[in-house]
């Protein structure tokens, strides 16, 4: 997985708020005290108390409501009397009764205090006195940030203009791209390539039958090839059988094999060179049709690699712009959006790759692995927020219009589907949103001074 500052692009895809969206109907106001305590920036108790007729009210609701539906033998449905629903069902009646309080009450107290959780609420001390109910609600919200010093920073960027070695490289790598290899009757050199076939030797000699393998291909001058194997076939010839005592690395990936020797029994099948094409204009032509010449070629090059650069050192400097923001304005994350992040990063993980023996232990490497990474980027999110609404930026539909024609003209697709494909209220909301952070990043960088 790879999540670097980048991710703060799809800050939205993971639902960072996870804002309280319970849409009830219009309930009676209820009659409640709150006081609100802030034992941290993003944490708020609402200590909540019901008085006796209040609670007497959603008892008698509970009991008509359970009178109405009740079938007794004796009585007919509705008419089964109240002292008897009262003697038999008083737990039922107080439990749903505090059960219908609690979310609505809550709800309420949040309007009456203009607060907006994230994550859900957790009810605590739930308990009873004089005839009413008293509790504490424990929820997480977001900070309240007034950002100083975002403007006038400077900072420095190396630059790394681009020059003709890089152009070499990228013309180098291409080759390989389109490289063959053609069969040849000598000893291998450092750099061929060999098909061959190996069984490993039990420690009294007998080939290893279940681990035979045929016609493995083995790239001499690869990395990730064992030095033993490397030095033990160079110089064969197809044809040649030999034995290779290899002792594995104490690191090896396989934990069984680390820091252990093995004797191989390999048969040589073919020896391979690698052949490069010439870096000519026909050459040019079959990487990109486009291309005339390789002169053109190189100048294409060339300029990807400028666009590549360009690239790299604006999101160098946005970085160094942001740590400096964030190092004028401390601030609090919410833990929940924390957790609500790096729980989308194990699902993702766990999506992408096959069962592990652990995965309690899996999900906990990730949370200490990402943990860094997540808490900036939500502070990223918030600084940006927090730029928008004191700059008053905004995303205009004609921003949109120019956006969304640019889109079409990148996927070679028709501006109508483009369109069509957006429409949806939160694929549109989500376009915005990533357009809003742009332009407040902008303002950001045209108000800061760069240094190579």
């Amino acid at each position: 997985m790879n999540h670097t500052a980048h991710d703060h692009d799809h800050a939205h895809d993971h639902d960072l708020d996870h804002g309280h969206g319970h849409h009830h109907p219009p309930v009676a106001e209820r009659a409640f005290t709150v006081a609100v305590s802030r034992p941290s920036e993003t944490r708020r108790v609402l200590s909540i108390q019901v008085p006796a007729e209040e609670m007497e009210k959603e008892r008698a609701d509970v009991l008509a409501g359970l009178r109405r539906e009740l079938r007794i033998p004796g009585f007919r449905k509705g008419k089964v009397p109240v002292g008897i629903i009262q003697k038999h069902y008083a737990d039922v009646i107080q439990s749903d009764a505090v059960r219908n309080l609690l979310p609505t009450v809550f709800e309420q107290a949040l309007e009456r205090e203009r607060l907006f959780p994230l994550g859900e609420p957790r009810f605590e001390n739930v308990r009873f006195e004089e005839g009413g109910i008293a509790f504490d609600v424990r929820i997480d919200v977001r900070p309240e940030i007034t950002l100083k010093d975002y403007t006038g920073i400077t900072i420095g960027v190396p630059r790394h203009p681009v020059e003709d070695r890089d152009v070499d490289k990228a013309v180098e790598s291409l080759r390989e791209r389109l490289a063959i290899f053609e069969t040849v009757n000598r000893p291998a050199g450092e750099t061929d390539y060999l098909v061959i076939d190996y069984v490993p030797l039990t420690p009294a000699g007998e080939p290893e039958e279940k681990s035979r393998v045929k016609g493995y291909p083995v790239t001499l001058a690869s990395e990730s090839l064992l030095a033993e194997f490397r030095t033990g076939l160079v110089g064969a010839r197809a044809g040649d059988d030999k034995e290779i005592q290899v002792t594995y690395p104490s690191d090896f990936s396989d934990t069984a094999l680390a820091g252990t020797s093995r004797t191989f029994r390999v048969h040589v099948n073919e020896v391979k060179e690698k052949m490069l094409p010439d870096a000519n204009d026909n050459f040019a032509k079959r990487i990109d049709e486009s291309a005339g010449s390789l002169l053109e070629l190189r100048l294409k090059i060339r300029r990807q690699l400028e666009a590549e650069e360009e690239s790299r050192h604006r999101q160098e400097a946005d970085e160094k712009i942001m740590d400096a923001i964030l190092a004028a304005n401390p601030f609090e994350v919410p833990e929940v959006m924390v957790e609500n992040y790096l729980a989308s990063l194990v699902t993702e993980d766990r999506r992408q790759r096959g069962p592990v023996p652990d995965e309690e232990t899996r999900a906990a490497e990730i949370h200490q692995a990402f943990r860094g990474s997540a808490e900036r980027m939500i502070r990223k999110y918030f600084v940006l927020d927090a730029v928008t609404r004191q700059e008053n930026l905004e995303v205009s539909d004609a921003d949109i219009d120019e956006r969304l024609r640019a889109v079409a003209e990148r996927l070679g697709k028709p501006e109508v589907e483009v369109r069509q494909h957006m429409a949806g209220t939160k694929q549109r909301r989500g376009l915005e949103s990533d357009m809003l952070d742009e332009k407040a990043m902008g303002f950001l960088r045209e108000r800061s001074t760069v240094r190579a």
